[in-house]
Order: C-alpha cells, then sequence, then structure tokens
C-alpha cells in the first residue's frame, strides 16, 4: 500500500435529472437548479474534494434535459478555484477533433491550468443521441479508428506548431491551436471503458478499447463496476499495457460511481425506501444486486468498499452522490471517509 498514490475523490456533478425513473444516478432530483448546483460545487471543492466531472450527452435525464459539457465546464472553471475539471466520457463523435482539442485548450488556459481530459469512443448506446442530432454514427470498427485520430489529433494541436494530419476519417492543415494548454505536455487523457464488459470477449470492442488506453491514455476510467469485475478488467488492462511495451504503473486507475451514503444503515434503508418510492418500475428493487457495482452504505461499510477497490491500485474517484440535491451524503463522506485514506497517504 505505501507505495500506491493516495486514493483522490471527486465530485460527479449532477446537471440532469432523474427522478421518475429518468435516471439511476440523480434518483431524487426532480429538476436543474443551478444556484443550488453552484452552491454545491462550492462546498465541495471547501470539503476537500479534488476535482469535479461533467458528464458529456445532449440528452439524457429527466426530459432529456441536461446542461453542455463544456459550456458548464467554462463556468464552473470560474466559481471554483483549486478543483480539476474533467469531462465524463467526453465523446468524440459531437464534435470535430480539431474544435475539441481548441475548446480544451481554451479551458485549460483560463482555469489556470486544471483540465482533466476524459475522451471516449462513444458505445452502440449512444448511436440514437449522436443521430439525433445530425450527426454521423460508426460501426465499431471505424468508430474506433476514427477515434484514435481523433486522439492524434488534439495532441499534435496541443503540442505542435500549425500542425497537419490526414487519416481516413479526419485532416487538419496547419491548424492553429493558440494559447496552448498551461499544463505541459498537455492536460492528462483518460479514456474508459464500460463496466466488466472491457474484460469480456464476446464484447467486440473489448480488445480495441483496452489497446487505445494502453497506447494513448494518461489515466483509465471505469463505470460502475463490482470489485470482482475490476479485477478482471485491470488484469486485461495490464495485459493490453504489455503488449504496447508500457509499464501498467504508469497509468492512473479510476472508478466513476454510484453511492448512497448516510450517517448510520437505518438511515441509508430509509433513503432507499425514499428512492424506490420516487422511481417506480423495478430499477431498485434489488439492492442486493446494485451493491455489488455501487458503494452503498454507512461510513465503515462505504470506507470497505472503497478500500477493496483501492487494493486492486484505483486511486481515482468520481462519485454520484445518490442522495442529491440533498448535500448530506457528501458531507458525511468527506467528514467521516476521506479522513482515513487520507491519513494512510
Amino acid at each position: 500500500m505505501a507505495s500506491r498514490p493516495a486514493p483522490r475523490f471527486g465530485l460527479a456533478v449532477p446537471i440532469f435529472a432523474g427522478a421518475g425513473g429518468a435516471h439511476v444516478r440523480t434518483p431524487l432530483l426532480d429538476r436543474l437548479d443551478v444556484d443550488h448546483l453552484r452552491r454545491a460545487l462550492v462546498e465541495a471543492e471547501s470539503l476537500g474534494y479534488d476535482s469535479l466531472w461533467v458528464a458529456d450527452h445532449f440528452q439524457t435525464g429527466r426530459e432529456a434535459a441536461i446542461l453542455e459539457c463544456w459550456t458548464f465546464m467554462s463556468w464552473v472553471s470560474r466559481v471554483t478555484t483549486t478543483m480539476r475539471i474533467g469531462s465524463i466520457h467526453l465523446a468524440h463523435l459531437f464534435r470535430n477533433p480539431a474544435l475539441t482539442a481548441k475548446l480544451a485548450a481554451t479551458l485549460d488556459h483560463i482555469s489556470g491550468g486544471r483540465l482533466e481530459f476524459f475522451y471516449e469512443a462513444g458505445s452502440p448506446a449512444s448511436r440514437r443521441e449522436v443521430e439525433s442530432y445530425g450527426f454521423g454514427f460508426l460501426d465499431d470498427a471505424d468508430r474506433m479508428a476514427a477515434f484514435e485520430e481523433a486522439v492524434r489529433i488534439v495532441k499534435l494541436m496541443w503540442t505542435e506548431d500549425r500542425p497537419s494530419f490526414r487519416g481516413r476519417f479526419y485532416s487538419i492543415d496547419r491548424a492553429v491551436c493558440y494559447p496552448r494548454p498551461i499544463q505541459k505536455p498537455h492536460p492528462p487523457v483518460w479514456i474508459g471503458t464500460f463496466g466488466d464488459r472491457a474484460a469480456d470477449p464476446s464484447y467486440g470492442l473489448a480488445a480495441a478499447q483496452l489497446g487505445a488506453i494502453a497506447k494513448h491514455a494518461d489515466g483509465w476510467n471505469s463505470t460502475p463496476v463490482s470489485v470482482d469485475d475490476a479485477a478482471k478488467v485491470l488484469k486485461a488492462l495490464s495485459k493490453a499495457c504489455s503488449e504496447a511495451g508500457r509499464p501498467f504503473s504508469s497509468l492512473a486507475l479510476s472508478l466513476e460511481t454510484e453511492m448512497l451514503i448516510a450517517s448510520s444503515a437505518s438511515r441509508v434503508r430509509e433513503l432507499q425506501g425514499l428512492i424506490e418510492r420516487r422511481n417506480p418500475g423495478g430499477a431498485f428493487a434489488d439492492w442486493a444486486r446494485i451493491g455489488q457495482s455501487f458503494v452503498i452504505g454507512d461510513p465503515p461499510a462505504v470506507t470497505r468498499k472503497i478500500e477493496q477497490y483501492v487494493e486492486l491500485g484505483i486511486s481515482r474517484f468520481m462519485i454520484w452522490f445518490m442522495d442529491y440535491p440533498s448535500l448530506d451524503g457528501m458531507r458525511t463522506f468527506a467528514a467521516q471517509v476521506m479522513p482515513y485514506f487520507r491519513g494512510r497517504a
């Protein structure tokens, strides 16, 4: 444990409502309230959360209403002062990569070098959203190939003067990207996988995703996944790094997860009942199953679960607090769980 980095904890920002069965990540949020979000982010920073993470969708949650990622992150850069600012699964099909590089360089510049660049190829589940906005969707193999071109273009524009590139899907011709990002050689690049599928040989994208991470990423992130399945994914990712000639230890490891925490087990059960009532339809009918991939319980139980992930080498956590718009979960975690891990740094 002594050689591993101390865990860091970030806040996944609830920029869409999920109550009424619209989305499991925000099951008690009825509507967006930007003023409340601002207060929550300011408090999260004061509580010691190191980062905030913003989902990149155009339509999701209740009434498909969600704030746009880059606009929101730019606003957040002025609301906060120390927290790192990251996208969650920034969808490369939503924007030309040269434009993305410029957006990212601008945000890193105006935030004082706080950007975490989490880029993503997308999955078949994103087809409807991509096509509804008139963007072309690609099949699995082409989407991964286009994504790798996009990553190369973004890095070229961050690090070279007037770079040119011509690929199958994208090209640039002496493109200018000034001012450059403050962070050198560039902001950290994160690429993620989806749950346990990265270790599933039947999932056609598994090898390509892991290969892209090994070649291009500074960090890996997974959507919610059980401890056992996380271990399988990390084993597969370690193999991909070895095949790419890269030390697995050079890759930062992160988990995005839903969390339901309260001061006592009885209060956790009360919140579970409230979530069930507010979200009829069965999504929350089996808390034992949900608890395999989510982090649920009182502070000692949550600490034990986080410790299991840390033992695997995961050192970054992006947390969706399921009791939001209450800030009790965020406060309880900061007061009763985070100090344990900081004390072991």
